[in-house]
């Protein structure tokens, strides 16, 4: 007979790859497949070696970055990586966060600063080495991807300058809105961590640090002149779309602008690739 936590457990699993599969067929369904060759690489950072994919970037001007959320992985963004519009337009990287996939992951890093930190030295260390120069490129993060990727924003480094635009997906930012769930308690437990991957243990201790992180996220973003668009479902059951108007209330140096998808989830970078692609095309001066 199944335990409380084993029904939980076994209807957590079933939802998790219902996604998975709706995901991918977002995702085939809406990329037009380009014809350049997908590369792998690592490269290291002050807090663990990190994995890209990306795409052909020579002769190219324009940077591309996408983060991904809690749990994920560089594949969640392949099918943006393989389309032929955005390679014509972009030279595209996909990392794999600190915790997750084929970068150092035999311990969390539950902190949206060491996170946007360690890929931005990761990725300058592979440009410098490689002989890649850009002045300017886009970041866009999903979920917890959003606020990792304004950190990595705002990091400078005076031997290779570039300004950042930065691109929010169902991004939580507002630290107001943040709280943990029974989930996330019941996921602490060692007796279920038992069953549990070492992403979604990795991604429960991120949820436990966000709150803070957040908190402290608004001292060093409040005079830095950056240009932000969140994107949103207002239909997000997991992040508020209340988290749009954050920046709204206080009003930072931030240049900031906000799109709401009527009747969209959280998952809008795959149930809405299309849309999501014109908006990165669009910013492409």
């Amino acid at each position: 007979m199944c335990t409380h936590n084993h029904l939980v457990w076994y209807r957590i699993q079933i939802s998790f790859i219902y996604l998975s599969i709706l995901s991918s067929l977002f995702c085939g369904s809406s990329s037009s497949l380009g014809g350049e060759r997908i590369y792998e690489f690592r490269s290291p950072s002050v807090e663990g070696e990190i994995y890209f994919l990306s795409n052909e970037c020579k002769n190219k001007r324009k940077l591309l970055l996408f983060i991904h959320g809690s749990p994920g992985s560089a594949s969640d963004f392949e099918s943006y990586l393989k389309d032929k519009d955005l390679q014509k337009e972009f030279c595209m990287f996909l990392p794999d966060r600190l915790g997750y996939g084929n970068s150092f992951h035999k311990t969390s890093v539950p902190n949206i600063f060491l996170q946007g930190k360690a890929i931005h030295s990761a990725l300058l260390q592979y440009l410098k080495k490689e002989g890649l120069v850009f002045e300017e490129g886009m970041v866009l993060g999903h979920s917890y991807g959003g606020p990792v990727a304004l950190v990595f924003a705002m990091e400078k480094d005076s031997s290779y300058p570039m300004v950042w635009k930065s691109i929010l997906l169902s991004a939580p930012m507002d630290p107001e809105l943040e709280e943990l769930h029974w989930y996330n308690h019941m996921a602490s437990l060692s007796a279920i961590q038992w069953f549990l991957p070492e992403s979604w243990i990795h991604s429960n201790e991120e949820m436990y640090t966000l709150k803070s992180d957040l908190v402290q996220f608004a001292s060093p973003i409040k005079n830095r002149n950056l240009e932000v668009i969140s994107v949103h479902g207002d239909e997000d059951q997991l992040v508020s779309v209340k988290n749009v108007y954050y920046f709204t209330k206080w009003k930072p140096a931030i240049k900031y602008r906000i799109r709401i998808l009527k009747g969209e989830n959280h998952f809008i970078p795959w149930t809405n690739f299309k849309e999501i692609k014109e908006i990165i095309l669009s910013e492409v001066l």
